[in-house]
């Protein structure tokens, strides 16, 4: 039998998320430690070298500079995920590292996320990860697990993929999530909603080459993923 601890610094996280409601605090809490004991290979087995290719070939990163109310912003290329160089199951375990550790930032912890999902793909190579069990684990471990909240997501080049995920969803998606998403016509929408200076040229931004690689490593020391979702030990 497995017991977990979870350590103060995590249960501080929490609490300020829900705004000091300790019920729905706790609710989080456990449902983040259920979540690692349904899948362990999530919290488990990372390797710096492979988590890394995410933030190298941006598939999954953060950008460097916050909104100007404080927001950290997570930023997803789908179309640079390449499923057979780099498996689901390091998608997720980055899913797990990103989401959880960045809250290890105090002003991320009181302001939150907001999210650019460049939701080209190639159907051929990305629809048959679109089952409804891995789309579930997604909206139930972002919103339901982590100790923080998005605020919203903007979506940019929506393609079949994202139409087809998006409308298997959309059965159980919250109004207020639902809200929170923006699909926009086109990539310069983008500056009605964020400075210029910190969005990535591709979308007429001016942000240049930016490297979180540094950051990365040092939240994969291996007793910061040993804590990633509070210790697991045996009794």
């Amino acid at each position: 039998m497995l017991e977990v601890e979870i350590g103060d610094d995590l249960i501080v996280q929490f609490l300020r998320c829900e705004k000091y409601n300790i019920q729905e605090a706790f609710s989080r809490l456990k449902n983040l430690i259920q979540l690692k004991r349904d899948h362990m290979e999530m919290f488990t087995g990372q390797k710096y070298e492979i988590i890394s290719k995410t933030c190298i070939y941006n598939i999954a990163t953060f950008l460097p500079y916050r909104c100007p109310d404080g927001c950290a912003i997570f930023h997803v290329c789908l179309d640079n995920w390449f499923p057979d160089e780099f498996s689901v199951v390091e998608l997720k375990r980055v899913g797990a590292i990103m989401l959880l550790q960045v809250f290890q930032d105090l002003m991320t912890q009181v302001n939150g996320l907001k999210a650019i999902i460049n939701a080209k793909s190639n159907p051929l190579r990305h629809l048959k990860y679109c089952s409804f069990q891995n789309l579930y684990l997604m909206y139930h471990g972002s919103q339901l697990c982590i100790p923080g909240k998005f605020h919203s997501y903007h979506v940019v080049n929506m393609s079949f993929t994202a139409r087809f995920c998006l409308q298997l969803m959309k059965t159980i998606l919250p109004e207020e999530l639902k809200r929170k998403i923006h699909i926009h016509d086109s990539t310069e929408e983008l500056l009605d909603h964020f400075p210029v200076e910190i969005i990535p040229e591709e979308y007429g931004g001016q942000l240049d080459r930016y490297d979180i690689t540094g950051w990365l490593k040092k939240v994969m020391d291996p007793e910061e993923l040993e804590k990633l979702g509070g210790k697991f030990t045996n009794l």
